[in-house]
């Protein structure tokens, strides 16, 4: 019987950046290239208002770097992360002299890495991208389940907490003086 190793590819930044535009996001993960398709029109509109907050709060506080999608990490294990929103505080970016009109995807994970769950996730997925990103810098990942309307608020692997629909969310010290309402992240504009 004959035995083939597989052959991890290590991907470049050059390739990643020459994928077409063909309606996929595309990550690197174990060498492998992993596309999903482009998010539901309910999990863009959450990222749109959480992210539209957090620049508003981030143009008057300028406290970072703020982020969507389409923004590459290299973890420590080469796998490429793109979070649906993401924010690194201007002193990390200082101290790795990283400019953010870097034409390049960022050397680590940020330090707030935002997730909104799509009815295809499964914790074992999610868990995985948690390593990645706690491996590679992140100090608080939320991960937003708009099935539940809650947000699970991750310090670590097992430091984890639940904040319901009336809850809110803290920029804690990344964002100091950041909130947004749980409840706001699911209220769709009043047409009427």
């Amino acid at each position: 019987m004959t035995m083939v190793a597989q052959v991890r590819k290590n991907w470049t930044e050059q390739e990643l950046q020459s994928l077409p535009d063909d309606g996929f996001n595309h990550e690197v993960v174990d060498g492998e290239l992993v596309m999903s398709p482009k998010n539901n029109f309910e999990h863009e509109g959450i990222c749109g208002r959480l992210f539209a907050a957090m620049h508003d709060f981030n143009q008057k506080n300028r406290c970072g770097v703020l982020r969507g999608s389409s923004a590459g990490y290299w973890m420590t294990n080469r796998n490429c992360r793109a979070p649906d929103i993401s924010f690194i505080p201007k002193e990390r970016l200082t101290k790795l002299d990283f400019s953010p009109k870097a034409r390049q995807f960022f050397p680590g994970a940020p330090d707030l890495a935002i997730e909104v769950l799509s009815p295809s996730n499964t914790r074992a997925e999610m868990d995985e991208r948690l390593r990645d990103f706690f491996s590679s810098g992140t100090r608080i990942a939320w991960i937003i389940d708009p099935a539940t309307q809650r947000v699970e608020v991750c310090y670590s692997m097992t430091n984890r907490r639940f904040i319901g629909p009336d809850g809110e969310l803290d920029g804690e010290g990344l964002l100091p003086g950041f909130r947004y309402a749980i409840a706001d992240l699911f209220k769709e504009w009043d047409w009427d």
